[in-house]
């Protein structure tokens, strides 16, 4: 089911999230709506906390956009032998990350019309728990490293300005406040009033 996504100033962004229990009776149904919202949203990654669930569950869908852009971008973006993944993450753990950074721009769900430039490791290793509870240990690469760490950093309660320095975080004064009194417009429905659920 499709569900409003929380935006900038909502408590539950800024709260790092628990582990969801293993036999948590709403991990079905929140797996379920993730990707339906994502979809709805047009996103390529979506964590629970962005709607409204504090547990440690967030979803990735690099394999869509590897389809969608040019060959060119393609070798920026991805190593020779990848393309892309479509995949559930319960309860992730960084376990390891490369000594070589990259930067490249970054936009938000929670944070509608706002992109920026952000340096990431290229190379991560994770361990989680896939759609089916079975324990994995893998490591990625590129743009799909990229957006598991963006969702990593939802599960702890780290926006993407947080990334930024705090001139440029001062200069989105007008921007931020625009997204938090819902003067964006978007195409999917946001959530204004905070609400927790856990």
């Amino acid at each position: 089911m499709i569900q409003p996504i929380y935006v900038y100033d909502q408590q539950i962004l800024e709260q790092p999230c628990p582990d969801v229990p293993h036999n948590s009776p709403i991990l079905t149904n929140l797996i379920i709506d993730l990707w339906d919202t994502m979809r709805n949203a047009q996103g390529c990654g979506l964590s629970a906390p962005q709607i409204g669930v504090s547990y440690s569950v967030f979803i990735i869908d690099s394999k869509s956009v590897f389809q969608s852009i040019g060959t060119a971008f393609r070798h920026k973006y991805y190593e020779p032998d990848d393309k892309g993944i479509t995949e559930t993450f319960i309860n992730a753990k960084l376990l390891q990350t490369s000594s070589e950074i990259w930067t490249a721009k970054e936009g938000c769900l929670s944070l509608p019309s706002l992109v920026r430039d952000v340096s990431r490791p290229w190379k991560i290793k994770i361990s989680y728990l896939n759609q089916n509870l079975e324990k994995q240990e893998c490591e990625f690469t590129g743009l799909t490293a990229r957006m598991i760490l963006h969702e990593l950093d939802h599960i702890n309660g780290v926006l993407l300005l947080a990334h930024l320095l705090p001139f440029s975080q001062k200069m989105l004064y007008f921007k931020l406040k625009s997204i938090k009194n819902g003067k964006v417009k978007v195409t999917y429905p946001t959530m204004k009033k905070q609400k927790l659920v856990a």
